[in-house]
């Protein structure tokens, strides 16, 4: 049986290795090969997910209770579900022309909390919201377009990995990492007995050393 203290536990070992994986991620991008770095963000992003899942299931738990170990597999089994509870952050980026690009400028261009500043807020928010939503399938799909060859839609030809966009690639790994970075933060030695005790008893329960690296970005 899995107790609460085990959960926390394997969320600590989970976010370790979500920065072990970014960090190989920021290795191959830097090395040129900025889809396949995409992938293993991707992969990162479900262990980053998994933790955040983990902790979510230790915390519903009662003090004494304790589930399944195939519950708790379950749990963590679906990567469209660990993409989304990975996701902790909505990033929007604009070329010109286009619509994102025209309303973030309308912000930028007016008063805070002016008509027109509110009225950009209001359609900027309701973008993000569309994009956070999008996000889970559009990661995963990430995740196996960056590494297998298939068949286009039509069955006319081949998605090819190596012809993704590499500045596409790189994106994905900086938000990863700044996701992760965020987290990593929030669980830092300075603040977690206070803010999450539970967390902070777990690591301190644990046998061998967890060691969250520190985070690092792609080249430009």
């Amino acid at each position: 049986m899995v107790t609460g203290e085990t959960l926390r536990q394997g969320a600590w070992y989970a976010l370790e290795q979500a920065g072990r994986l970014l960090h190989a991620a920021v290795v191959l991008a830097d090395d040129g090969d900025a889809i396949t770095g995409a992938a293993v963000a991707m992969f990162a992003r479900e262990e980053l997910g998994r933790s955040v899942i983990l902790r979510q299931l230790a915390d519903t738990m009662g003090q004494d209770a304790t589930m399944e170990p195939a519950d708790v597999r379950d749990a963590c089994d679906n990567h469209v579900k660990k993409q989304s509870a990975g996701a902790l952050s909505t990033t929007l980026r604009a070329k010109p022309p286009s619509g994102v690009d025209e309303t973030l400028r309308r912000i930028l261009a007016n008063e805070p909390g002016s008509q027109e500043w509110l009225a950009g807020k209001e359609t900027a928010d309701s973008i993000t919201d569309a994009k956070r939503q999008r996000n889970p399938q559009h990661r995963h799909s990430i995740r196996t377009g960056s590494l297998y060859v298939d068949l286009n839609d039509l069955g006319s030809g081949w998605l090819r990995p190596c012809t993704r966009h590499w500045s596409e690639a790189r994106n994905e790994i900086v938000d990863a990492v700044n996701d992760y970075a965020a987290e990593r933060d929030r669980l830092r030695d300075e603040v977690i007995e206070e803010d999450y005790p539970e967390m902070a008893r777990a690591s301190a329960s644990i046998h061998s050393e967890v060691t969250l690296p520190e985070p690092r970005w792609p080249r430009n």
